[in-house]
């Protein structure tokens, strides 16, 4: 087959491909077979239909624009493997749908022209040998003592109180009804539930509770009855009672002091499995040191992406941009559902078009990194065998049981993920990290951030640093919290 490339950019080439007459025919004929194989005609037995009887019941153009569709796929797909072409995207016909119909002539010469996106080739930086300064994570050692401390107040006895107003800490039994304000353009809710309540049970912590709710319930006497004005955020989650201004009559009838349990060895034994708070602590320690350490090579991961893609120019494949973009908008979109949000409800074309661009950056980097990371890979022959492919997707499938899952899917992400991992392995094995002491970068970030305002532009430099990729702490109450921690890291040549 006779294929003419042409360079468009690094990233994309031209491809014009003439399909010869044989190979128009043989597609023409297999697709009326397929046909034969499915049309049923009264008086004729399943694929004996005559030739011309069974053309014109599908229709002659019918025919033709599926015999086109076939050829043009098998001509492309033909054409990238005789020019080892490395796709990275679908390929685009240039000419209209019509024109090439009407060119097309099964058992002739066919030929049109496609673009497509292709992988670029990368000219490497110096990826071995580098010395690069990475901050050290180190666990919280007050941690420990936080979930403990968690643990007794989730335990704590509810004891009567007499003689005292409520005060921050005690929870307190209150009955309570909410009266909205009037404001000038705002509809009142009809429904109003939430606003009322009897023998409600409020632990006067003010993170639980709107903006002022528990200070006015603080300093009340058992048997008082009071007036609480409050607004509600404008974020509440009930959209009715947002930026809302609400009055609530207040009766309190008990206050409880918490008396928390001694933490002692029988308390450990009452909420855990271990023995003593010795045992306990040691446990949680060795957890959060091997999540420290674990976020420390992810430091050291990072920083060495960054030394890596930040010293490499090229030009990216715009399809493999677009689809990673959508691949982070369809994560948030997943995200928000997960927290009992319809997105329905709020996205539109304006929304979706300001979330492509905001991910357009991060998707940018992505795909920076994934070529990159590839070429190391392919020239340091790393591969991923079959076996390791088969071994992580069975693991996978084992976790998904019962759910419905693509094979060829989760082998494709499965071998990406694999072979990601032991190109970054390879590279952490062949290069140098200096771990830095927690926050030392980042003083050193600020401080040269601080320089450069009074440097010009001429004489600014600049380091390479690798940001957090994770800073929340989850749920401390959790048996083995999992906490992260900022990512940073600077990358040089070793001398």
């Amino acid at each position: 087959m006779k294929v003419t490339q042409e360079k468009l950019s690094a990233s994309q080439v031209s491809l014009t491909i003439e399909v010869p007459a044989e190979l128009s025919a043989k597609v023409y004929e297999d697709t009326l077979s397929k046909y034969a194989k499915a049309v049923k005609l009264p008086g004729f037995r399943k694929g004996k239909v005559p030739r011309a009887v069974l053309i014109q019941q599908i229709g002659p153009a019918a025919l033709k624009a599926a015999s086109l569709d076939e050829l043009v796929e098998a001509g492309v797909k033909a054409a990238i493997k005789q020019e080892k072409i490395e796709p990275a995207g679908q390929a685009q016909i240039t000419s209209s749908e019509e024109e090439l119909f009407s060119k097309f002539e099964p058992g002739q010469t066919l030929t049109f022209v496609v673009t497509l996106d292709v992988v670029p080739d990368i000219e490497l930086p110096t990826y071995t040998g580098l010395e690069i300064q990475v901050e050290r994570v180190d666990p919280d050692p007050s941690r420990v003592d936080r979930i403990l401390e968690q643990q007794r107040e989730s335990s704590a006895d509810l004891i009567p109180v007499e003689g005292r107003p409520a005060q921050l800490g005690d929870a307190v039994v209150i009955d309570y009804k909410g009266t909205l304000t009037p404001e000038e353009g705002k509809t009142d809710p009809e429904d109003l539930s939430g606003l009322e309540a009897t023998d409600f049970q409020v632990d006067l912590d003010q993170k639980k509770f709107i903006p002022g709710f528990v200070d006015g319930i603080v300093g009340m006497d058992a048997g008082e009855s009071k007036s609480i004005t409050v607004r509600f955020p404008a974020d509440y989650g009930r959209e009715d009672l947002q930026d809302r201004e609400v009055t609530f009559e207040i009766t309190l009838h008990d206050i409880k002091e918490r008396e928390l349990p001694e933490l002692t060895d029988e308390f450990i034994k009452s909420i855990s499995k271990y023995e003593t708070l010795a045992d306990l602590r040691a446990e949680f320690e060795s957890q959060y040191q091997q999540e420290a350490d674990e976020q420390t090579e992810q430091n050291k991961e990072a920083a060495l992406i960054a030394a890596l893609i930040d010293n490499v120019d090229v030009d990216l494949p715009e399809s493999l941009v677009q689809q990673e973009v959508r691949g982070i908008v369809n994560q948030s979109m997943y995200q928000l559902q997960s927290q009992g949000i319809d997105v329905r409800k709020f996205i539109n074309d304006e929304l979706m078009a300001n979330m492509q661009q905001t991910a357009r950056p991060d998707a940018v980097r992505q795909v920076k990194t994934d070529l990159v990371l590839r070429a190391v890979g392919r020239k340091e022959s790393i591969e991923v065998s079959d076996e390791e492919v088969q071994a992580r997707a069975k693991e996978l499938k084992a976790a998904l049981s019962g759910q419905k899952v693509d094979r060829a899917r989760l082998e494709s992400v499965v071998y990406e993920d694999l072979y990601r991992g032991k190109v970054l392995t390879w590279l952490k094995e062949n290069n140098s990290f200096e771990l830095l002491e927690p926050g030392s970068l980042s003083e050193a970030e600020e401080s040269e951030a601080t320089e450069a305002e009074e440097t010009p532009a001429a004489e600014a430099t600049v380091d390479v640093t690798a940001e957090s990729a994770a800073d929340t702490d989850t749920d401390d109450t959790e048996a083995a919290g999992k906490k992260g921690a900022d990512k940073k890291g600077k990358g040089k040549k070793a001398d």
